[in-house]
């Protein structure tokens, strides 16, 4: 695979990855860069492995590289806007609802970082980096029937939290 097609595939994975470690977008750009930096020196070893391999990589090297930066206290304040949140065009037309919408994602991120880490990990592979139960069961080397509980709590803290917010009803 190409370096182009394995960033155009992979790089939401490893953003998210990172970004659930440091909890600051500027820092989970930062590791995303040097995992494909990484990536592209061993680019023969990761031509060899095959999907679900690949995967695995690069999220171990995502999540162990942003470790590695909060240890050397690299960590800043977390961001309110994850990449790729500009306004859309309709957004443009209508300032209030560019607000009420970026309200309803602060409240949603702030609900999910608040989340335990084996309920928000799962959480973000699979909406924020579209990673399906069985790859993220493999990626966190626990059983699908284990994400699907997760999942289940998580999704129930998650009402649970947005409806103390005012939020129930959407």
């Amino acid at each position: 695979m190409d370096f182009d097609s394995l960033y155009a595939q992979y790089s939401r994975l490893v953003f998210w990855a990172a970004y659930n470690v440091t909890k600051n977008r500027d820092a989970a750009f930062d590791v995303s860069q040097e995992v494909f930096l990484r990536a592209l020196k061993h680019q023969k070893k990761l031509d060899a492995m095959n999907d679900m391999q690949l995967k695995g990589w690069l999220y171990r090297v995502a999540v162990n590289g942003s470790v590695d930066m909060l240890r050397r206290g690299k960590k800043e304040l977390l961001y309110d806007v994850p990449p790729n949140d500009g306004p859309t065009d309709s957004e443009c037309d209508m300032p209030e609802s560019s607000a009420i919408r970026s309200e309803r994602n602060s409240v949603l991120r702030d609900s999910v970082n608040a989340l335990d880490d084996i309920y928000r990990e799962p959480v973000l592979l699979h909406y924020y980096s579209g990673l399906n139960y069985h790859d993220i069961a493999a990626l966190l080397n626990v059983a699908e029937g284990t994400v699907k509980s997760r999942m289940s709590r998580a999704k129930a803290m998650l009402r649970t939290m947005l409806g103390e917010r005012g939020m129930n009803d959407e």
